[in-house]
């Protein structure tokens, strides 16, 4: 009868099995034995997304049960699966959930998308709350909740909202967000991040039809940003505002590397105007011009080529033109031969 013994592996073998495990088969991993059950737990934790609400439950559950989880989670994702019917989530999961959120004190990037746009109050207890985030995208309503939680958040470097603003919403404390480098959201909350002395480098605004009206009041408050804002797109804007849009932009902000989404005009003299505003702007790298409504629609490569020239001609520091028809996104590039 034989003995068989154990050969202890070295750490690095033990992460390399880990490295290369599909990540369906880590918990399996977790229970092969002790020696793997940490380095595959730190990868099977690390990140936690799944559009399976159960599946999030049972993970917070493991995190807010078992001390040792919590540090692992570097990235936070919920939300529901678009194949799955968009229900409101009961008050047993929002409670694990913050329990779970207390215990995560190495998050980075945390992403909440709550179909009731309801409760905020997670992210109020900010005395619990371990973790610095680099990123947050949310689906929320912004509230005091949001705006204390936001105040707290000194690292944060990107962040993505959607929801509706509480007419009671409290300003800003001096102070908040010094690290804030990226802000994608409606006209309005970027309107309240403007009081603040942040360096923010990129703006995305989606417009609709109650902040359309407002754009062009919003644009020259822009100016407070204009040492640091390299990046400005704006999403939906209706073509009766473009031209008026882009002068406003290249007085105010001269200095942006890209601009879009510029709805061009088919017809002149608007889309001169266009050219006019082009001129003032000699650091554009990246135009992103919509040309849907024309017709016909410059579908060819010549009639697109004809266009980027004409436009490369107004602004010579232009690197690549996208062109939107529609769904669609042509890039176009000059490598200084045309």
């Amino acid at each position: 009868m034989s003995n068989t013994t154990t050969v202890a592996l070295p750490p690095e073998a033990y992460h390399r099995i880990v490295h290369w495990t599909r990540r369906c088969d880590l918990t399996a991993l977790c229970l092969t034995s002790k020696s793997l059950q940490k380095s595959a737990e730190i990868r099977l934790y690390e990140v936690i997304m799944s559009g399976d609400i159960n599946v999030i439950f049972r993970a917070c559950e493991s995190v807010v049960s078992q001390e040792r989880l919590g540090p692992y989670v570097r990235s936070f994702y919920l939300y529901q699966s678009a194949r799955r019917a968009q229900t409101e989530l009961p008050a047993r999961f929002w409670n694990m959930l913050q329990k779970a959120l207390w215990k995560m004190r190495c998050l980075d990037v945390l992403y909440i998308d709550d179909p009731a746009r309801a409760n905020t109050w997670i992210l109020s207890d900010i005395p619990k709350i371990p973790f610095q985030l680099r990123e947050a995208n949310f689906r929320l309503p912004w509230n005091r909740h949001i705006i204390k939680f936001l105040e707290s958040q000194k690292k944060l470097r990107q962040f993505q909202f959607s929801g509706g603003i509480d007419e009671d919403a409290p300003q800003f404390e001096d102070g908040s967000l010094p690290d804030l480098r990226t802000f994608d959201g409606h006209l309005a909350s970027a309107m309240q991040l403007l009081s603040l002395p942040c360096g923010l480098r990129h703006l995305r605004i989606p417009l609709d039809r109650s902040t359309n009206k407002q754009l062009l009041d919003f644009i020259p408050n822009l100016a407070t940003l204009s040492r640091t804002l390299r990046s400005l797109n704006i999403i939906h804007m209706p073509e009766e505002l473009s031209v008026e849009a882009i002068k406003l932009i290249s007085f105010v902000c001269p200095d942006l590397h890209y601009v879009g989404i510029i709805p061009l005009p088919m017809t002149f003299p608007h889309r001169t105007m266009i050219h006019d505003a082009l001129l003032a702007m000699h650091n554009i790298r990246d135009l992103e011009v919509d040309v849907s409504r024309w017709s016909p629609l410059p579908n060819t490569a010549s009639m697109q080529r004809m266009l980027t020239t004409e436009l490369h001609t107004y602004c010579p520091s232009i690197e690549h033109v996208i062109l939107r028809t529609g769904s669609n996104r042509t890039l176009w590039y000059f490598d200084g031969n045309e």
